[in-house]
């Protein structure tokens, strides 16, 4: 049985998918979060502790140091082979998380691009004129309409790369989705006011436990950490621009709760618009967790799934 749990930052995703996997039988839990797999960054990314890992195996967690980038490719590729592995040795597997792009090629289907970083960095080194000048010469290979559809850098280079890499027709590439064999799919759901009351004091527990201690480390084991993709995210960010003597303190702290909760808004608007309405195709179901009750939150969807699946 494989199952994916959802919903906006700080709503309970990770207690209820602990829950679960502690009433299930041989269960895994697999992160659905684009910020776990980075190793050092534990209390900013709110990660379950290694204590618990130890308990119920967790996947995609410290897959990579910080100054590496991991894509929708790489998460895609391994997240396929965890599900081949739970399948074969006939293993539960929760799938957790708010990374709203992999949710989405969870639900969808995918196709994975290949990627090349040296052929990127040709591409990203033109300027937007040359690069419209490829995109039109691809469009009027493969009779494709990316000029009118694409305006942007960052797309033109990929489409570009990809060409490059494939020889192919990039709409082609995307016809040829894979699905994953999801059984249920489970939308947790909360007040707004209340998920942006849980984000603030999140903020203040992760400073309590260390966060600017954490940050210091990174950037002392990785000089140049500013740069990396990773640390331009909530939390981050915004202590080191604290330890640069950018923000004081309590400015730094006050805009890790503004973003995140910037960033709530950005989810709760994505499964509104991307994920409800596809409900009854995707046998998903919204789960009310205001309660916070979590063990009886997790008996009921056990419930649910007996019934369903």
């Amino acid at each position: 049985m494989i199952l994916l749990i959802t919903g906006p930052t700080a709503i309970g995703k990770t207690k209820l998918s602990l829950v679960l996997a502690s009433l299930l039988n041989d269960t895994f839990i697999v992160s659905v979060d684009s910020r776990q797999v980075y190793k050092l960054m534990d209390i900013g990314t709110d990660k379950v502790s290694k204590e618990i890992r130890k308990t119920i195996i967790h996947y995609l967690i410290d897959v990579v140091n910080p100054n590496v980038e991991f894509s929708l490719f790489d998460f895609l590729n391994k997240v396929e082979k965890i599900i081949e592995y739970a399948i074969k040795k006939n293993k539960n597997l929760i799938l957790v998380g708010g990374t709203l792009l992999y949710v989405y090629s969870l639900i969808e289907g995918y196709s994975l691009w290949p990627t090349n970083n040296l052929i990127r960095k040709k591409y990203e080194k033109l300027d937007i004129c040359q690069l419209k000048e490829i995109i039109y010469q691809i469009d009027k290979r493969f009779n494709t309409d990316f000029c009118n559809k694409i305006k942007d850098k960052r797309r033109m280079v990929r489409i570009a790369e990809v060409v490059e890499l494939t020889n192919k027709n990039p709409l082609e590439l995307w016809k040829n989705n894979r699905k994953f064999p999801i059984d249920k799919i489970f939308i947790l759901s909360n007040k707004r006011s209340k998920i942006y009351e849980d984000i603030n004091k999140r903020v203040n527990r992760q400073i309590e436990e260390g966060l600017i201690e954490e940050v210091k480390f990174i950037l002392k084991k990785f000089p140049s950490a500013e740069s990396f993709k990773s640390m331009k995210t909530f939390g981050y960010y915004e202590i080191i621009q604290f330890l640069k003597g950018k923000l004081d303190l309590l400015t730094a702290i006050e805009l890790i709760k503004r973003n995140t909760r910037k960033f709530a808004k950005r989810q709760l608007s994505f499964i509104k618009n991307k994920i409800i309405p596809k409900l009854d195709n995707i046998n998903g179901q919204v789960i009310d967790v205001s309660s916070q009750d979590f063990n009886q939150i997790a008996k009921n969807i056990i419930k649910i799934i007996k019934n369903d699946i």
